[in-house]
């Protein structure tokens, strides 16, 4: 009798500690999916998370063989260019620091100035030629073509005052500056406008009339070369503009007529008559050209308008 009592006692033990193990094991299971791998952190369901625990460069190779696939998927990537109109638009946009600058030479508000290219583009858009931004035509009515931009803006100026004397301011300004600024206004004239004339010539020239640019009583007429009217020495409005009527003269009556030597210039520039009565060039006046020559066929003749700019106030 007491043997069978054990023996039901030690099966319902057995009975009990599985029942005991089952509920530890799911508890502990329970435990584990709630909290998570303790090693781990757990990814948010935002594409911006990163599993640290994976690492670094898994993260980024992932990113890479991702935007790969993005690009396949989307397909080579076209160029997208912009046809660039050369009109007259264009070239008052690019070259608005030029038009101002020879806007304050001619003394004509810069606004006038670019409404009346606009007006003009306006009227003539489809003969456009890029270096006559200005439309300005031969006496046969054909559209005129210049060796630069530069000289087409400086030959409409000119036809714009003409035809607009009201809109020219009278005002002089006597120039008080130095005289390298006056040597790069005639680099400037002559190697972007008026290329037919002799830079190194031009610059001794007009050193030879006044003084290496230092003359006060020609520089308060704005008058670098002795140019002279019924009235005595001409007075220009301002030393840009005085520079660059005598360039243009030098450009269209002597280089222009074939006057492209020192005797040939001085012949009509500075003539003298020889002992037997034979029109020449001054010998006083060439020996004086001739020694700033000297020193103008050493200058350095590549400048653009900012720089010349620059050197009025240095």
């Amino acid at each position: 009798m007491e043997s069978k009592k054990a023996s039901k006692t030690s099966w319902k033990h057995v009975i009990c500690c599985f029942v005991l193990l089952i509920i530890f094991v799911l508890t502990i299971g329970m435990h584990i999916n709630a909290e998570g791998p303790k090693d781990e952190i757990v990814a948010d369901s935002s594409s911006d998370t990163v599993p640290l625990k994976a690492g670094i460069n898994s993260y980024i190779a992932s990113l890479d063989f991702a935007e790969k696939n993005e690009v396949e998927l989307a397909g080579p990537k076209e160029e997208v260019t912009v046809d660039i109109v050369y009109d007259a638009n264009y070239y008052i946009t690019t070259y608005a620091e030029t038009i101002k600058f020879f806007a304050q030479t001619f003394g004509v508000k810069y606004e006038d100035i670019e409404a009346d290219l606009r007006a003009r583009d306006e009227l003539y858009h489809d003969e456009f030629e890029n270096t006559n931004i200005g439309y300005l035509r031969d006496a046969e009515g054909n559209i005129k073509q210049y060796d630069s931009v530069e000289y087409g803006i400086v030959e409409y100026f000119y036809d714009y005052v003409e035809r607009n004397p009201k809109k020219v301011s009278k005002k002089r300004v006597p120039y008080s500056g130095n005289a390298k600024y006056v040597e790069n206004l005639i680099i400037y004239y002559t190697t972007h406008i008026y290329t037919n004339v002799d830079t190194a010539t031009a610059l001794s020239i007009g050193a030879a009339e006044s003084g290496y640019y230092k003359v006060k009583y020609m520089l308060k007429c704005n008058n670098i070369y002795g140019g002279m009217s019924s009235k005595g020495l001409i007075k220009y409005k301002n030393i840009e503009y005085g520079v660059l009527s005598y360039i243009r003269l030098l450009s269209k009556n002597y280089y222009g007529k074939g006057l492209d030597t020192i005797a040939k210039i001085g012949k009509i520039y500075c003539p003298r008559y020889d002992s037997n009565g034979l029109k020449i060039a001054s010998p006083h006046w060439i020996s004086l050209v001739n020694k700033a020559m000297e020193k103008y066929q050493k200058y350095n003749l590549d400048i653009i308008l900012v720089d010349m700019l620059a050197s009025r106030n240095a």
